[in-house]
Formats: C-alpha cells, structure tokens, sequence
C-alpha cells in the first residue's frame, strides 16, 4: 500500500479512469446528473466568496489547493537541491512558459481574427499541471526526470501568467485591497520564515497559507495558487540530523493529492457533453480550430523557440539527462488544458454559450492531440536510448563541452 501511494504511474492511471468516467456519465442516459452535482449551487462564506458558485469552483479553487501545496513543495524541493538550484536552469521552463502563451494566443489570433470568437485569445494559453503531470506520469521511463520538473515549473508559471491575463484581460471581479493584503501577507511570511525555528515556521507557513487563499479568494485571483507559494516557503533545513520538514509534509500530503483531491478534480471538469450542432453557431469552426492547433501547434512551437533562444543565448541551460527531443515532447504534452482556460472562454464569451461549447471541444480535441502528438516525440527519444542518458547537460545548447543542438 506505501509503494501503491507513493507511485505515480498509479496515480496517474487513476486521473485516466476519472476522466473516463466523466465523460461517460456527462454523455450517457444520465448526463442530467452530472451537472446537478458539479454545477450545483453552493454559496458559503458571504461576498469574500462570490466566485464559489458551485460545487466545481469549490473542487478547483479550494481543493486543489492541495495539489499546488506539493506542486509548490517539490518545486523548492529541486530549488533547494535539485535542477533548480542551479539559476541557469530555472530560467528555461521560465521563459518556455512565456513562449508557449504567446505561441497559443498569437495562433488562436490568427484562426479567429476578425471573427465573433476573436475575445478568446486567451483561451489556451494555460496548462493543466495535473493533467500533464499525470500524461508524463503514463511514460513512464521515457521522461527523464528533469524534464517532469522542467514542466512542473513552466504549468505553474503560465498558470499564473494565464491567471493574471485573466484577471487583466477578462474578469470584472478583481479587487486590489484584498490583493495587496495578500502581497503583505507573503512578504511577511518570508521574514518570519526566516526567524523562525522550522518546526514553528512550518506551522506558520501552512496558517499563513490558508490566510493567503482566503485574501485571493476575496481579490478575485485564482485562490489555489496559495499552495504553491505555502510550499515553496515551507523551510527545507533538517532538523538535528532529523527528517525534511518539507519532505515529511510533501510526503503526509501527496497521497491526498493524487488518490482524493485529483481524480475528483478530473470528475469535475472532464465531463465535456457531446452533441451534434457544436460547430453549427456563426465563428464556432473558428473557435474550435483556433483553441485545437493553438493547444498543439503553439504551444510546441511555442515553448521550444523561447527555450532555443534563452539556452542559445546562455541564459540557460537544459536540466541534467534532457535533450531538445525530450523538450519538444514536454512541450506538446504542455498543450494539455482544461480548467482555467474554460473558464477565460466562459468570461470571454459571456452571452454566447455556442462559442464556449466550440471552445470546449476544441480544448479536449487538442489536448488529446497535444499528448499523441507529446508520446510520439517521446517515444521515438526514448527508442534512440535518449530518455536517460547520463550527462546529457553537457550535450545541451550552451552546456559546457558541446555547443551544437544534438536533438
């Protein structure tokens, strides 16, 4: 049961299942009850909690938090003593993350310019941590460790890229005194951090963290994002030759994640319904096609030439045992999302239900395609014995023996 709770490959086939069985209970004789559960209405809290309409904003904003609570502990985790330590390192997934958002919106624009869906150009520029962890987490072998945390890294950094564009570009919801609050709050919590013993200061990382959701909560930004900055405060220092404090709570809390919080996250937002006249409204083929090969085609193509450029440069390097063929497969894989870009199409296209139901097609049609597309690139890595092959970093653009690009 330990090993069972600690793989990820497990987790990972159990996110499939729930995927499954949401699409099949939001397109079977009983799809009427999908959305009486998830979309049922649950108001708590008074207005600091207007955004919590339902029992599905409940399951993404409050629950995952836990999810992004480990997402933000492994990632200080490889800050402290992983590929991350290194700055020229973590500058890559960085700027990669900054590439593929431009990449996706600027080829939705292009499909969709000038056309009734053309607001969506923020669509899809989010990535799924989750998702993509778990479609990784399927390959097994064939990704290398560094490239988990290469995407690890660039799904929190457009998530909060694609939130801030969000809250920029399309909600009205944003208020600035509970956000500075929240400023206030993680800025305290780095000098208190620093002050206090670990065991102490873990405590008051994780009170801190709850307080800090609630403040985003309140703002109008997407609340669970509070668990990557808890984690990544969360001190990291053993304690007289004792246990990671980080460690232990990455390790209490992990098999929350992936075996509760996870499959029911992928229950609530994969049961995309299905019908017949989903393209039929004026600028949905425009929507459906652009959101599609935005998902595959821009952030691909997106992702691997912010890379090239930052590593080309020497601005950074690629993470120890990664080669570009081993990027250009995470970086498909990246193409994978489904929640925060629903719901920029559900602000984006407020009175025009037709257009967010082509948005959602086209989100599931090209994440499907981002993963086939990802294994593919994978897979053919992996048969040239690639996936992990000892001292790729210095086969890596700009490493320190090799300055050619051997994909």
């Amino acid at each position: 049961m330990k090993r069972l709770l600690r793989s990820d490959i497990a987790a990972a086939w159990i996110l499939v299942a729930a995927v499954g069985v949401a699409l099949i209970w939001a397109n079977g004789s009983w799809s009427h009850s999908y959305g009486a559960v998830w979309l049922h209405p649950t108001r708590i809290g008074g207005p600091a909690f207007d955004g919590f309409t339902s029992v599905r904003d409940w399951v993404n904003g409050g629950l995952m938090a836990v999810f992004f609570l480990v997402v933000g502990l492994e990632i200080g985790s490889e800050r402290r003593q992983g590929d991350l330590a290194d700055v020229r390192a973590a500058v890559v997934p960085l700027a990669g993350a900054l590439g593929g958002m431009a990449g996706a919106g600027l080829v939705y624009a292009a499909v969709a310019h000038g056309g009734p869906g053309s607001p969506g150009w923020g669509i899809p520029m989010a990535t799924d941590i989750a998702f993509a962890l778990g479609a990784l987490a399927l390959l097994g072998r064939r990704v290398p460790s560094g490239l988990r945390v290469f995407i690890l890294t660039l799904a929190v950094a457009d998530d909060i890229g694609s939130v801030l564009v969000m809250a920029v570009f399309y909600s009205s919801r944003t208020r600035p005194l509970p956000l500075l609050a929240a400023a206030a709050l993680v800025a305290a919590l780095v000098l208190v951090r620093r002050r206090l013993r670990a065991p102490s200061a873990v405590v008051v990382v994780v009170v801190g963290g709850v307080v800090l959701w609630v403040l985003l909560a309140a703002g109008g930004v997407e609340p669970a994002l509070a668990g990557v900055v808890a984690g990544l405060l969360v001190p990291g220092k053993a304690i007289a030759g004792g246990p990671d404090p980080a460690e232990r709570l990455e390790r209490q809390v992990a098999p929350w994640s992936a075996f509760v919080v996870l499959p029911l996250f992928a229950l609530a937002n994969a049961g995309i319904t299905f019908h017949a006249d989903m393209l039929a409204g004026p600028g949905a083929a425009a929507v459906f096609w652009g959101v599609g090969l935005a998902r595959v085609a821009g952030k691909l193509g997106g992702i691997t030439l912010a890379c090239l450029v930052v590593v080309g440069l020497g601005f950074g390097r690629l993470p120890v045992g990664v080669r570009w063929r081993h990027l250009a497969g995470g970086a498909a894989v990246a193409g994978i999302g489904f929640t925060v870009p629903l719901l920029i199409a559900e602000l984006a296209f407020v009175h025009q239900p037709h257009l967010v139901a082509a948005a959602e097609l086209g989100l599931f049609a090209g994440s499907a395609a981002a993963f086939v597309v990802g294994a593919a690139i994978l897979f053919w890595t992996g048969a040239e014995g690639g996936a992990g092959s000892p001292g790729s970093d210095g086969d890596a653009l700009g490493g320190p023996e090799q300055p050619s690009i051997p994909w």
